[in-house]
């Protein structure tokens, strides 16, 4: 019996370590994803976009300020995640922390740390570069932890997260053109149409756990939100085209972008949210490509 016993023990040993080993395998990818890397990324070329847009010419401080933006958005990605685990446990369960890749301990210390880091690097800017970082920093930490519920203050914090990008890399430079301001308005209703396209997809899963507008006021009125904010972000990159004789590229990249953005109104409105969001995605990758023509 003895040695049965501590064969068990032995046997048990070794599936835990086995355990632990494959738990191990998947803590990168894990990790990455509650950081959501594309969209860090995409947030980190934004940045800069707006400092070499702004006359930005020391190339160290673009890259601590993109890179200091990419942590601050990572962090915000995982804590929401970790204040989500919950509802994702019942509705997204191949998420890191439902499936139990990432333990809600583990997801709450690392988004803190990346928090840490963004504005660790953002001393380094000049004062409002500070003020920025620290700011979003709070919204993002405040939105799961007090508001969590209120979806519809969330879209607006992450669509104007999104905008901000453009004016934190601006801001990195000591000055923050015009142009830059207009361009962030445009990137903050084009997000607020994806924002809300994303809450109409997801009214089944919000349903008793979140209040959004569609949920609110029905998903049928809830589309003319997303029309509304395409045609301003379409007309007012346009209008910037003429307002500042941007080059010819930007305008045709612009063109394409409302394209893709016109598709996802199509698609919002025959009822595929889905498809909807894919579009408008890619109209946004595009109106970034977009951006970056301004600056030349």
């Amino acid at each position: 019996m003895a040695k049965k016993k501590q064969a068990k023990k032995a046997s048990s040993k070794v599936d835990s370590k086995k355990r632990l080993h494959a738990q191990a395998k998947h803590y990168p990818k894990a990790f990455l994803e509650l950081m959501r890397v594309g969209n860090c990324l995409m947030a980190a070329v934004a940045i800069i976009i707006g400092f070499f847009i702004a006359g930005g010419l020391i190339y160290t401080t673009a890259l601590i300020a993109a890179i200091s933006g990419f942590f601050i958005c990572a962090g915000g990605q995982t804590i929401n995640d970790y204040f989500d685990r919950k509802i994702d446990a019942i509705t997204s369960k191949n998420r890191p922390i439902p499936s139990g890749r990432v333990s809600p301990k583990q997801a709450l210390f690392f988004s803190l740390a990346l928090f840490i880091i963004g504005i660790g690097l953002a001393t380094q800017l000049n004062i409002t570069g500070q003020f920025i970082a620290i700011l979003f920093t709070v919204l993002l930490i405040a939105y799961p932890l007090f508001m969590n519920r209120v979806k519809y203050i969330g879209n607006i914090i992450v669509a104007a997260g999104t905008a901000f990008t453009f004016i934190y890399g601006a801001a990195a430079t000591g000055q923050v053109p015009t142009l830059i301001i207009a361009l962030a308005i445009s990137a903050f209703f084009s997000n607020m149409a994806r924002e809300i396209i994303k809450d109409i997809e997801d009214m089944k899963k919000d349903n008793k756990t979140k209040t959004t507008i569609p949920l609110l006021i029905g998903s049928q009125n809830a589309k003319a939100f997303p029309l509304i904010y395409y045609t301003i972000a379409i007309l007012l990159s346009v209008f910037l085209f003429f307002r500042y004789r941007l080059n010819e590229g930007y305008l045709f990249i612009t063109l394409i972008g409302a394209i893709f953005f016109i598709y996802s109104a199509i698609f919002l409105l025959k009822n595929n949210p889905k498809k909807s969001q894919k579009m408008s995605k890619i109209g946004m990758i595009i109106s970034l490509i977009a951006f970056i023509l301004a600056g030349f």
